[in-house]
């Protein structure tokens, strides 16, 4: 029925005192109204002295409720209230039952019930009727039936307030108890929450790209620091999240309206590495590539977006620098071979050259316009807008071509005992540029042997039919991943396990490769590679499409 004697906090303290006072008020104020109406009704109180000492008691109870220190003392002696409260009004009773005092008891009888649980729901009524009974029976006539009857009333009400009041209070206990779990589990989300939110904020603002997020409003609810940082070395205002001026990838093209990422976003598109160019040209600049992923919630519905930038200045600058050196070197390289070419020419021109030194001076013309041919490419590689090549087309048979090819790598393919093989299908006539196509095979035979195992083999395959020509080139080098075959025809492109080895090369043969193709409207593949070999495929029309 008591708690333990404990300190209770200084709150507990004070609400305790509080809910004390407060029953102890309720009470009082109903035993004022009953004395008002017994000074109102002359002669209405039929033991006055002791009426007025039970009305003295609640009172002084009251002021005692008000005054004690409840708090200190425990909640256990509280219980002093209300036992005091049902000797006063079993007095009221007993003076005057025509009053109604009796149920006052409701008053005490609820409150033991509320704070004392099953022993205080018992006591109550065991103690409102005992007193009840002994009052009846000490002052009024005990022979009086209908006093005794009406005496008995009280106590079975009381009883049903008691039980009801019991059980009422330990459904709101064990609604409270659940309540407070579930604040403690909604407290626990919510710092797990907000721990989640300092985490990714300061994740967000530690990485070296820019990160943007909108919510399905368009109201801005990520802008780290490193996209925050690149606005502001643009003057952009703190209400924008965007510069004002950007340009297309080329540097100069301004974008146009509604061209711009963040727009863009905002309207829900998709993009991935698209490159804006941030400041006035000649002066301090910025290249972004940017992509964003709009957001959907579980009905499919756009939920927001996000969008990350990474700063590609220096790369940009760096590809730039390396065009520029290639495009110089190359340019510098054309005119001494420009003079070869000339001096050989007069060579070929003497008629007192023999027969075999003829011979020995057509192969180094022929490889000086090769070299030509190479360093004419990289200055088209290393152009920012290429300008395509010039061609001439004419009937080609590739097949003799291929065996052309394979006649020039043959003592190349000799020294490490690989074996070149050459099959021809169907007819192998094309209208092509002889030159250039001739320049793709090579491509295509060379790196067969250079990456080949010593020993190994290289089959070539012509194959016409009615519509086109293929051309098969397979070899049983160390072939290619999935990862490395992404950037097969990327410009200076090499594997990583080429650049660790002893084989030297540009990484430009293969993205040149590609563009004379599609100059022909064909195609050029990897169809096949593994650790025991790879096969690339050359696809051309048997004439090419007539620009429109």
């Amino acid at each position: 029925m008591s708690l333990p004697l404990t300190k209770a906090p200084p709150s507990s303290r004070w609400h305790l005192e509080r809910s004390v006072f407060l029953w102890q008020l309720l009470l009082a104020g109903a035993v004022l109204l009953l004395v008002g109406i017994a000074l109102t009704i002359p002669s209405t109180v039929s033991n006055p002295e002791l009426f007025f000492l039970g009305v003295a008691v609640v009172f002084a109870t009251t002021a005692g409720a008000g005054v004690v220190p409840w708090g200190r003392l425990g909640k256990r002696w509280t219980i002093l209230v209300p036992l005091l409260d049902i000797f006063a009004i079993v007095m009221l009773r007993v003076a005057e039952p025509a009053l109604g005092a009796g149920l006052f008891l409701v008053f005490p009888v609820l409150w033991m019930a509320t704070y004392f649980g099953l022993a205080g729901a018992i006591a109550g009524p065991v103690v409102s009727t005992a007193l009840l009974i002994a009052g009846l029976f000490v002052v009024q006539d005990p022979t009086s039936g209908t006093r005794v009857i009406g005496a008995l009333i009280i106590p079975v009400v009381l009883i049903f307030i008691s039980t009801a009041t019991y059980v009422g209070t330990r459904k709101t206990q064990a609604q409270r108890v659940l309540l407070r779990q579930q604040s403690e589990l909604l407290e626990s989300a919510f710092d797990r929450a907000r721990r989640d939110e300092r985490t990714l904020d300061q994740v967000m603002n530690t990485v070296s790209f820019g990160v943007v997020a909108i919510n399905r409003f368009g109201r801005h609810t990520i802008v780290n620091r490193t996209y925050r940082r690149w606005l502001d070395d643009f003057g952009t205002p703190g209400s924008s999240y965007s510069p004002v001026v950007g340009y297309r990838e080329d540097g100069v093209t301004p974008l146009a309206e509604g061209e711009r990422p963040l727009e863009r976003m905002l309207r829900g598109e998709s993009f991935e590495n698209l490159i804006v160019w941030y400041g006035e040209p000649g002066e301090k600049r910025l290249a972004l590539g940017m992509t964003s992923r709009p957001f959907t919630n579980t009905d499919g519905k756009r939920d927001g977006a996000v969008m990350v930038s990474r700063d590609l200045t220096a790369e940009l600058d760096a590809i730039r620098a390396r065009d520029d050196l290639v495009a110089s070197v190359s340019h510098e390289l054309r005119t001494p071979l420009t003079s070869i070419l000339g001096y050989l020419d007069l060579v070929l021109d003497s008629d007192s050259l023999s027969g075999q030194d003829r011979e020995h001076v057509d192969v180094a013309l022929a490889n000086a316009d090769r070299l030509l041919s190479i360093v004419s490419d990289l200055l088209l590689a290393s152009q920012k807008e290429n300008a395509g090549f010039l061609l001439t087309f004419a009937p080609t048979d590739l097949a003799v071509l291929a065996k052309q090819s394979i006649q020039s790598l043959k003592p190349t393919a000799d020294e490490r005992r690989i074996s070149l093989l050459l099959t021809s299908i169907g007819s192998p006539i094309v209208y092509a540029d002889e030159f250039r196509v001739r320049q793709v095979i090579d491509n295509l035979l060379s790196n067969a042997v250079k990456y080949n195992h010593p020993g190994g083999r290289v089959s070539v395959a012509v194959v016409g039919d009615d519509a086109e020509v293929e051309i098969f080139v397979s070899d049983t080098g160390r072939g290619m991943t999935a990862e490395e075959q992404k950037s097969l025809f990327q410009r200076f492109y090499r594997a990583e396990s080429v650049r660790n080895s002893t084989i030297h090369g540009t990484g430009l043969g293969l993205a040149i490769s590609q563009e004379i193709v599609q100059a022909h409207d064909g195609n050029i593949r990897m169809s096949a590679s593994s650790p025991a070999g790879t096969t690339m495929v050359i696809t051309l029309p048997r004439e090419p499409e007539e620009d429109e």
